[in-house]
């Protein structure tokens, strides 16, 4: 049985009393509560459904007592679900209340712990303990749990979610943490990959974007903005070929970096992406080597990077 905790400044005896007399108030205030109730559905007690009789009942009898037509529609309502024997005079009526259409309500009110002013170990029922016993929020979130939850629901608008989580980002060591849960990762990757195509999506009908440069059979084609032209109808086939992939290639590039510019890369990721630039740098200079010196032999460096042998082409 736990132990009533007693809070700094009170004596055990002084805070006992309040708490006794704390109790005695409540349990009063159900026992009104009910009594209106009974009174309520005995009045009610085989009157005519349908014509509208109990409405005008209920309504002329709330003016008289001077209480709202919808409280005693929750008392009728509460005092049905708990039968006499059923209620507990030392449990508030908001328990009653927040239980009342709970299936399993009257094993639920009997099984609650009880602490050392409850000598009999009935209960110490209470509004959150209520709560939690049909699976909603409590009104004091106490656990991990529950206060997130508590969060989410505070923050159904996506904008003041959004401002929340830009502020939490301040905090080092949540982010930190957070990026540690393989599911945050990708909820991010995705998130910023939706971004980059929107941001393609609005620069293509803004401004357009030029996609993959292809030999145009238009005599005297310009490859290059900044650089050397050639001519495609005496260009050899196999110039015209580089040149293509050479282009088609630097666009592509550019449209995946554009994909990636705000990824938040695993190191398994950023190496992966890093030893390929390596390959691709390698192939280059290679490429560059077989143009400007006619060799087309691979040291072994390349050739291990490349996954490939060495050995002289003809």
């Amino acid at each position: 049985m736990p132990t009533l905790e007693i809070p700094d400044g009170f004596a055990r005896e002084q805070w006992t009393a309040y708490v006794h007399r704390a109790r005695r108030a409540v349990r009063s205030k159900s026992a009104s509560n009910f009594e209106i109730g009974d009174i309520l559905n005995e009045m009610l007690e085989g009157r005519p459904r349908g014509d509208g009789e109990i409405t005008r009942i209920r309504s002329l009898f709330s003016r008289q007592i001077r209480v709202k037509e919808t409280t005693l529609a929750k008392y009728l309502y509460v005092t049905r679900a708990w039968p006499p024997d059923t209620r507990r005079d030392d449990v508030p009526w908001t328990v009653h209340e927040i239980l009342a259409g709970q299936s399993n309500r009257f094993q639920l009110i009997r099984e609650e712990p009880s602490d050392d002013l409850d000598p009999h170990h009935r209960g110490a029922w209470h509004y959150d303990a209520a709560k939690r016993a049909r699976h909603s929020l409590p009104h004091v979130p106490a656990t991990p749990t529950e206060r997130i939850d508590t969060a989410k629901r505070l923050l159904r608008d996506t904008k003041e979610a959004a401002e929340a989580v830009t502020q939490l980002a301040d905090r080092t060591e949540v982010l930190k943490a957070a990026v540690e849960d393989p599911a945050f990762r990708r909820a991010v990757r995705d998130a910023h990959r939706d971004r980059a195509r929107r941001m393609e999506r609005e620069a293509e009908a803004q401004w357009g974007v030029p996609g993959p440069v292809r030999p145009s059979p238009e005599p005297e084609p310009a490859l290059s903005e900044t650089g050397p032209t050639v001519s495609y109808r005496e260009t050899a086939s196999s110039v015209l070929r580089i040149l293509g992939q050479c282009t088609s290639f630097c666009v592509s590039m550019q449209n995946a970096v554009v994909l990636a510019q705000e990824e938040l890369l695993t190191t398994e990721e950023e190496e992966a992406v890093l030893d390929s630039i390596k390959k691709v740098r390698a192939v280059c200079d290679w490429c560059e080597h077989v143009v400007t010196t006619g060799q087309t032999d691979m040291d072994d460096e390349l050739a291990r990077l490349l996954g490939g042998g060495k050995g002289e082409q003809p």
